[in-house]
């Protein structure tokens, strides 16, 4: 008879292309996900996987195999999000997944929420991959951008603004621009292509002309990390950077929104600890508005540039 539990290294193998990646995906070592695998060619009797120069490929077999499986994963998930919905306490784990730029943000503040709720264990999935609510991949998620899954309820949480920013080294040394517009003479940090949609990207883009491109990044806490060290000018959200002490924002102006939502599956929406989760974090983004839509500044104005920095 076959065992659930190895449907579920399968399809994990199947989307990473190797047996490390799966690994990392479902938490356990990898010789757990290869001795799993074997149990389930064995109780098939048929080879699922070969090594190729990519990793792992699936066989005729495994082909045939993959859409089946994410029928019984999602029946399955499905089974346990109803079963669950009808717990009422306030404990347990909720997986929350959000964009590595945002998830400082809520590890800083969840501390409140454990000290309200000590049974309550909040699980923070960040990266720039969205997780799959639809494939239980977590259970929350708090997201930068629209949400396009129709089985899926979202709330709108706020605008997440962006601004201009600078290291307090970088101007001392530089000066800041005369006006955001015209960065030309500046060192400026950039994004690459996987970015090329966010604000920043779209602000720093239409005004690189005449400026010096010391470094892109593929990530916005990367480019973050850069402006602190005093790399560049560049565009930030104003949530990451208005908390950070060294960075100075160099214009009181919004340069772009980008909105932000609260995703979550309706069959977990009334299970008790993640409804827990949402009312929290609708309550502290609502608390932080001003940080979030940068339209209150928290830094200091920005001082005309000196002639020896443009």
């Amino acid at each position: 008879m076959l065992d659930w539990n190895d449907l579920r290294y399968f399809l994990a193998i199947s989307r990473a292309k190797t047996l490390a990646g799966a690994a990392r995906d479902l938490g356990v070592e990898h010789t757990t996900v290869g001795r799993r695998l074997s149990a389930l060619e064995t109780a098939l009797g048929a080879r699922l996987f070969i090594r190729g120069p990519d990793g792992l490929a699936a066989t005729a077999a495994g082909r045939e195999m993959l859409p089946l499986a994410e029928e019984v994963a999602t029946s399955v998930e499905a089974i346990e999000r109803r079963v669950s919905g009808d717990d009422g306490r306030i404990e347990g784990t909720v997986r929350v997944s959000t964009s590595e730029a945002l998830s400082g943000y809520f590890v800083k503040r969840f501390v409140a929420m454990r000290e309200r709720h000590p049974g309550l264990v909040v699980e923070i999935l960040s990266g720039n991959h969205a997780s799959d609510l639809l494939r239980g991949e977590a259970d929350l998620a708090v997201r930068a951008r629209p949400v396009t899954e129709p089985d899926l309820v979202a709330r709108k949480l706020t605008g997440a603004g962006w601004s201009l920013y600078a290291s307090q080294d970088y101007v001392d040394e530089k000066g800041t621009p005369l006006a955001p517009e015209d960065l030309s003479g500046h060192d400026v940090v950039v994004f690459d292509g996987s970015l090329s949609q966010t604000p920043g990207a779209l602000w720093m883009t239409e005004h690189a002309e005449g400026t010096n491109v010391v470094m892109r990044g593929n990530s916005i806490v990367a480019v973050f990390n850069a402006a602190i060290c005093g790399m560049g000018i560049t565009a930030l959200p104003c949530i990451l950077a208005e908390a950070t002490p060294v960075l100075r924002r160099l214009t009181p102006r919004v340069l772009g929104v980008r909105e932000v939502f609260l995703v979550v599956h309706p069959d977990l929406a009334r299970v008790a600890r993640v409804r827990a989760v949402m009312d929290f974090i609708v309550d502290l983004i609502a608390r932080d508005v001003a940080l979030w839509t940068g339209v209150t500044p928290q830094a200091k104005p920005a001082r005309r540039a000196r002639a020896a920095g443009i």
